[in-house]
């Protein structure tokens, strides 16, 4: 009965909670007439804790706004988090409340079972990130070692997973797709073979949300992390990124047009663009897509013909075809390597088709190339780094050279515009094409999407790339998000993240009744690097 009733009390404010609920608002026992106002005073606290925090080792490189802007306090701080402690104290007092003053005499085997969850899931493929545990996986150790209220620490948390997975705990429908069972009193059986080789189902856990506290080094990942757990309204959301997309659609069109013939203009959904070489017998250039690429076959040819000479080439054997141009953006003259367009992707009267660029198309680029844009950009120079400056021999040695000037130009008119919303998720959505945009996509012609097809780990650029256009990757997107509503996702804020070093969280010992670590692959994936974009 206990049980009952605290579960009852957890799905109660997930059923009121709203993100964009405009009535009183409770937070860390204080009442706020909006969930504004709430924001607005834990804000000016966070401010004030500024100067302190900044002593802190792996305080993030920013601005003082910019790090208050990203912040939604004090659920989440894109800095260490100074108000866990409070959640806690508050955390453990509920606890209390519920389960009184008894401790547990806490036993549980060691988790001896193998976990196989697939990443096909609407929640795991709302954001991309280098390495990523599905919550589901999590959410079976979860509910092995702890009890509905435990709280659950994750130091190298990446986009969330782990809050994720504390707070579907509570939801029924999650937990039966785990192949388990539960009972009328949230208590949560699995079955087991004994002895005599007969199965039978097993009392082992119960029903009810735990709370959670993620920490990762990455500014990067704890606002996904942060996205991922925050309560959505799942019909604002989508209004808003629709208003984004058409905003954007409306200014830059133009930059996505290609005729179909004289008359019928058809709407770009992705360019491939080539490397160039030179031959080594008769150096005339040699477009690498059209003299190593099997068309029919969607596969590059280890040996190839020269098409001037006939001569056998590899691409070991051929020098690059190079550039030089002068970078406005960091006022210096620049030798890149040769890259072309070779196939446009569109579609017309709701049906696609494919072309080789004409003069149309490559007057519609070089207009482009030779415009200002009319957004900021970053320019820095890519860190030191083994990932970082392994494009350096190709010339791609600043971050905006990772991206063509067409979607250059279009993903600042993204950030601008998704800034500026009411809806942090807004900047989530548009982030989530930072990679996709880049030179990092390379062209996979046997795939039916051509959306992300980077490689995971390495900032590796190949050689055939493709540029995909702001709706073809972003309208799928916005449509996977939106599946993010009830009972999929909670509606509940009961998860506490920081930006920082794990080590220095500001947290008295036994303060968590639960670890769940993945750290860090080392020098296998560099995150800091990878988490440039």
């Amino acid at each position: 009965m206990t049980q009952n009733i605290y579960e009852q009390s957890r799905f109660n404010s997930f059923n009121t909670h709203s993100s964009t609920n405009q009535g009183p608002v409770e937070c860390l026992g204080m009442t706020f007439a909006n969930d504004q106002e709430r924001r607005a005073y834990f804000t000016e606290k966070l401010r004030r804790e500024l100067p302190d925090l900044k002593q802190i080792e792996g305080f993030p490189l920013g601005e003082d706004e910019d790090i208050l802007a990203l912040s939604d306090p004090p659920y989440y701080t894109a800095c260490p988090n100074p108000f866990i402690p409070a959640f806690i104290e508050q955390w453990e007092k509920e606890k209390t409340d519920i389960y009184g003053h008894e401790t547990e005499d806490y036993h549980r085997e060691p988790f001896a079972a193998d976990v196989s969850e697939g990443k096909n899931d609407p929640i795991y493929n709302a954001h991309s990130y280098h390495t990523k545990v599905p919550h589901k996986a999590i959410m079976r150790y979860i509910l092995h070692y702890t009890k509905p209220g435990d709280i659950i620490f994750d130091g190298f948390c990446g986009t969330g997973m782990t809050g994720v997975a504390a707070q579907m705990c509570g939801d029924r429908n999650i937990v039966l797709e785990l192949g388990y069972q539960v009972q009328s009193d949230g208590t949560i059986l699995r079955e087991e073979t004994n002895e005599a080789g007969k199965s039978n189902w097993v009392p082992f856990s119960k029903l009810g949300l735990r709370r959670a506290v993620l920490y990762d080094l990455s500014p990067a990942a704890t606002f996904i992390a942060y996205n991922y757990n925050t309560p959505v309204d799942v019909q604002a959301f989508e209004q808003e990124a629709k208003r984004i997309l058409t905003e954007v659609e409306q200014e830059c069109s133009w930059m996505y047009e290609t005729k179909h013939s004289d008359e019928c203009t058809g709407k770009i959904n992705y360019t491939v663009w080539s490397d160039v070489f030179v031959c080594s017998e008769c150096t005339r250039e040699v477009i690498f897509w059209e003299a190593a690429v099997d068309k029919e076959a969607g596969s590059v040819k280890d040996e190839f013909p020269c098409p001037h000479c006939s001569a056998n080439l590899t691409k070991r054997k051929m020098e690059r075809a190079w550039v030089t141009k002068y970078d406005s953006a960091i006022k210096e003259t620049i030798r890149q390597a040769k890259q072309v367009p070779v196939l446009i992707n569109f579609t017309i009267g709701g049906k696609r088709d494919e072309k080789r660029p004409d003069q149309f198309d490559l007057t519609l680029i070089e207009k482009i190339e030779q415009s200002e844009l009319p957004y900021w950009f970053p320019t820095e120079r890519m860190m030191e780094g083994k990932e970082t400056r392994r494009n350096d021999p190709a010339g791609i040695t600043h971050v905006h050279h990772f991206y063509t000037k067409r979607n250059l130009w279009v993903l600042g008119a993204l950030y601008g515009i998704a800034l500026k919303s009411r809806l942090k998720l807004s900047v989530f959505f548009v982030q989530y094409a930072a990679l996709g945009f880049s030179k990092l996509s390379r062209y996979v012609p046997n795939h039916f999407s051509q959306v992300n097809q980077y490689l995971s780990g390495t900032l590796y650029i190949g050689s055939q790339q493709v540029e995909v256009s702001p709706d073809y990757i972003l309208s799928g997107k916005l449509q996977r998000l939106a599946k993010r509503e009830a009972p999929k996702f909670s509606k509940s804020k009961e998860v506490s993240i920081g930006c920082g070093d794990s080590s220095l969280i500001p947290v008295v010992s036994e303060s968590f009744d639960y670890l769940f670590l993945d750290p860090p692959f080392g020098a296998n994936l560099n995150y800091s690097e990878l988490n440039t974009f």
